[in-house]
Protein backbone atom coordinates (compact mmCIF):
# COMPACT_ATOMS: atom_id res chain seq x y z
CA UNK A 1 0.00 0.00 0.00
CA UNK A 2 1.59 3.25 -0.82
CA UNK A 3 1.99 6.18 1.76
CA UNK A 4 -0.97 8.32 -0.07
CA UNK A 5 -4.01 5.62 0.31
CA UNK A 6 -6.85 5.68 1.92
CA UNK A 7 -7.83 2.63 3.31
CA UNK A 8 -11.57 1.93 5.38
CA UNK A 9 -11.81 -0.62 7.67
CA UNK A 10 -14.61 -2.63 8.08
CA UNK A 11 -15.83 -0.53 11.11
CA UNK A 12 -16.99 3.01 11.65
CA UNK A 13 -14.39 5.97 12.93
CA UNK A 14 -15.96 9.01 14.07
CA UNK A 15 -14.77 12.20 13.41
CA UNK A 16 -13.71 12.62 17.57
CA UNK A 17 -11.40 9.10 17.03
CA UNK A 18 -10.10 10.68 14.05
CA UNK A 19 -9.14 13.52 14.99
CA UNK A 20 -7.65 12.35 18.66
CA UNK A 21 -4.96 9.89 16.05
CA UNK A 22 -4.26 13.21 14.24
CA UNK A 23 -3.25 14.63 17.26
CA UNK A 24 -1.13 11.48 18.89
CA UNK A 25 0.75 12.19 15.92
CA UNK A 26 -0.69 10.28 13.15
CA UNK A 27 -0.95 6.30 14.37
CA UNK A 28 -2.89 4.19 16.96
CA UNK A 29 -2.39 0.70 17.16
CA UNK A 30 -5.96 -1.27 18.60
CA UNK A 31 -5.87 -4.40 20.00
CA UNK A 32 -7.04 -6.88 22.57
CA UNK A 33 -5.64 -8.61 25.47
CA UNK A 34 -6.66 -10.81 28.29
CA UNK A 35 -7.89 -9.02 31.47
CA UNK A 36 -10.22 -6.78 32.54
CA UNK A 37 -13.52 -7.80 34.43
CA UNK A 38 -15.36 -9.81 31.29
CA UNK A 39 -11.99 -11.48 30.68
CA UNK A 40 -10.89 -9.44 27.22
CA UNK A 41 -9.94 -5.99 26.73
CA UNK A 42 -9.67 -3.20 24.15
CA UNK A 43 -5.85 -1.73 24.16
CA UNK A 44 -4.42 1.47 22.60
CA UNK A 45 -0.97 2.57 22.13
CA UNK A 46 0.41 5.82 20.16
CA UNK A 47 3.00 4.67 17.29
CA UNK A 48 5.14 6.86 15.13
CA UNK A 49 3.36 8.03 12.12
CA UNK A 50 5.44 6.04 9.64
CA UNK A 51 5.26 2.72 11.35
CA UNK A 52 4.56 -0.04 9.08
CA UNK A 53 2.65 -3.45 10.42
CA UNK A 54 3.48 -6.42 11.22
CA UNK A 55 2.25 -9.52 9.68
CA UNK A 56 -1.35 -10.28 10.62
CA UNK A 57 -1.75 -6.38 11.27
CA UNK A 58 -3.54 -3.88 9.36
CA UNK A 59 -3.33 -0.46 8.31
CA UNK A 60 -6.22 1.66 7.80
CA UNK A 61 -6.78 5.38 7.29
CA UNK A 62 -4.90 7.70 5.67
CA UNK A 63 -1.36 10.10 5.74
CA UNK A 64 -2.26 11.91 9.14
CA UNK A 65 -4.58 9.42 10.62
CA UNK A 66 -3.46 5.63 10.53
CA UNK A 67 -4.81 3.12 12.42
CA UNK A 68 -3.25 -0.01 12.81
CA UNK A 69 -5.52 -2.83 13.83
CA UNK A 70 -3.74 -5.90 15.16
CA UNK A 71 -5.33 -9.37 14.54
CA UNK A 72 -6.88 -10.80 17.52
CA UNK A 73 -9.29 -6.71 16.96
CA UNK A 74 -9.54 -7.26 13.31
CA UNK A 75 -11.59 -10.37 14.44
CA UNK A 76 -14.22 -8.50 16.47
CA UNK A 77 -14.25 -5.10 14.89
CA UNK A 78 -16.23 -5.34 12.17
CA UNK A 79 -19.47 -3.40 12.54
CA UNK A 80 -18.78 -1.96 15.45
CA UNK A 81 -17.73 2.22 16.09
CA UNK A 82 -14.57 3.41 17.22
CA UNK A 83 -14.62 6.66 19.27
CA UNK A 84 -12.71 9.10 21.36
CA UNK A 85 -14.36 10.69 23.84
CA UNK A 86 -12.54 13.55 25.99
CA UNK A 87 -15.59 13.91 28.66
CA UNK A 88 -14.69 10.40 29.64
CA UNK A 89 -12.82 10.33 32.87
CA UNK A 90 -9.73 9.36 31.73
CA UNK A 91 -10.60 10.61 28.40
CA UNK A 92 -10.07 7.65 25.89
CA UNK A 93 -10.81 5.71 23.21
CA UNK A 94 -13.65 3.03 22.80
CA UNK A 95 -15.21 0.96 21.35
CA UNK A 96 -18.98 1.23 20.95
CA UNK A 97 -22.01 -0.89 19.29
CA UNK A 98 -20.06 -3.98 18.45
CA UNK A 99 -22.19 -6.20 17.67
CA UNK A 100 -19.42 -9.31 17.69
CA UNK A 101 -19.41 -8.43 21.68
CA UNK A 102 -22.65 -9.20 23.54
CA UNK A 103 -20.91 -9.60 26.89
CA UNK A 104 -19.69 -6.16 27.55
CA UNK A 105 -18.63 -4.17 31.45
CA UNK A 106 -20.20 -1.00 31.84
CA UNK A 107 -17.24 1.35 31.11
CA UNK A 108 -17.57 -0.44 27.31
CA UNK A 109 -13.55 -1.83 28.02
CA UNK A 110 -13.63 -5.07 28.63
CA UNK A 111 -15.87 -7.58 26.89
CA UNK A 112 -16.03 -11.65 26.24
CA UNK A 113 -18.27 -13.08 29.48
CA UNK A 114 -21.17 -11.73 31.44
CA UNK A 115 -20.09 -8.45 33.40
CA UNK A 116 -19.58 -9.82 37.02
CA UNK A 117 -20.24 -6.40 39.03
CA UNK A 118 -18.67 -3.75 40.24
CA UNK A 119 -15.86 -3.63 42.38
CA UNK A 120 -13.87 -6.11 40.60
CA UNK A 121 -9.78 -6.37 40.85
CA UNK A 122 -9.58 -6.53 37.27
CA UNK A 123 -11.38 -3.34 36.49
CA UNK A 124 -10.34 -0.92 34.12
CA UNK A 125 -12.85 1.40 33.81
CA UNK A 126 -10.22 4.29 34.92
CA UNK A 127 -7.14 2.82 33.83
CA UNK A 128 -5.53 6.13 31.30
CA UNK A 129 -4.71 5.68 27.89
CA UNK A 130 -0.88 4.53 28.21
CA UNK A 131 -0.21 7.86 26.45
CA UNK A 132 -1.74 9.92 29.13
CA UNK A 133 0.52 10.99 32.17
CA UNK A 134 -1.71 13.52 33.72
CA UNK A 135 -4.87 11.08 34.90
CA UNK A 136 -5.04 10.65 37.87
CA UNK A 137 -7.67 7.77 38.78
CA UNK A 138 -9.77 7.73 41.79
CA UNK A 139 -8.11 7.00 45.39
CA UNK A 140 -10.94 4.08 45.85
CA UNK A 141 -10.45 2.26 42.17
CA UNK A 142 -7.00 2.50 42.58
CA UNK A 143 -6.85 0.82 45.69
CA UNK A 144 -9.14 -1.66 44.32
CA UNK A 145 -7.35 -2.81 41.83
CA UNK A 146 -3.75 -2.10 43.13
CA UNK A 147 -2.90 0.05 39.88
CA UNK A 148 0.65 1.30 40.04
CA UNK A 149 1.88 -0.98 42.71
CA UNK A 150 3.40 -2.99 39.64
CA UNK A 151 4.64 -0.06 37.72
CA UNK A 152 6.43 1.44 41.08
Amino acid sequence: MSDDSTVLPPFQVTRAAIDQIETLGGSVRIDIEDGGCCGSTYTFVQLAADYTPDPGEHRFGCPGAWLIVGSKASEVLPGATLDYSPRLKPPRFRVINNPNTPEVCSCRRSFGQPWPGPGQPTCRSYLPMSWDDSYQPPARWVRQTGYGHAES
